[in-house]
Formats: structure tokens, sequence, C-alpha cells
């Protein structure tokens, strides 16, 4: 598929962040039919270990990233979730991380770089995977 195996550890909270703003869409992607009941096995596993009380490492939830990553492609979607999550980022010049400056809603457990207002319709903004309101905060 030409995609990177693995990216550097501070873009795992903007791929999570990706992954709970389409959740709907992976699962869908990941399971057309629907007949099975339930996630996928890859994004099973990621959204326990998002929501586990104790907070996965890094190298562990890049892994379980990058497992879904590969279930995306292979469904056809040739982004994935690394590059989804990096290509719909702005990134202004002398901001680092490319910080809006705008309000910016964040995770209300604190694993994945939350969302900018103009991604979501309903508000309040909440969590798709923890069905949590998002806090807001500007930046």
């Amino acid at each position: 598929m030409g995609a990177a195996t693995h990216q550097p550890d501070d873009h795992t909270d903007q791929a999570l962040a990706y992954v709970c703003r389409r959740l709907d869409y992976l699962r869908r992607l990941l399971t057309p039919d629907r007949g099975t009941g339930g996630d996928p096995p890859e994004l099973h596993g990621l959204t326990d270990a998002a929501t586990a009380a104790q907070r996965p490492d890094q190298g562990e939830l890049r892994d379980l990233l990058q497992a879904l990553h590969q279930a995306v492609q292979a469904a056809g979607d040739p982004l994935g979730v690394w590059q989804a999550s990096a290509q719909r980022s702005l990134h202004l010049p002398g901001i680092p991380g490319g910080a809006p400056f705008e309000p910016l809603y964040l995770c209300p457990i604190g694993r994945c770089a939350g969302r900018h207002p103009d991604q979501s319709t309903v508000f309040p903004l909440a969590c798709t995977i923890t069905g949590r309101e998002l806090k807001r905060t500007i930046l």
C-alpha cells in the first residue's frame, strides 16, 4: 500500500482523535454487513485501551492504531488512520502542532487531540468513544 508502517509517538493523539471523530464511519467500513455484532477486533482493542482506567503506554497505543490503520487500508480507505489524521489537520507556520486560534474541544479523558468545532455538527460536543462531553478551551 506504500504507507509508512509506524509513525512518531507524538501523532498518536491526533490519530486517536481521528478515530473518535470518525468512529461510525470506521465501523461501517470495517463491518459493512454489521451482522457479526460488535466492533471489529482492531477497533474494539483500541477503544478498550483508550477507555481503560490505566492509561496505555505510547507503544501499546501506537501498535493498536497501526493494526487499525492496516485494517482500514485493507478495507479500501487508502489514507488509513495515520495519513487521514495528518492530512486533515491544519498546520500554520510558526504555530507548534497546528494549534488553533479558535476554541478547541479537548478529550474528556486526555487521551486524544480533541477536535475543532467545525468538525462537528452536534453540540454539546461529546467523545464518540466514551460518550463524555468534550472540554472547551481557547488557545
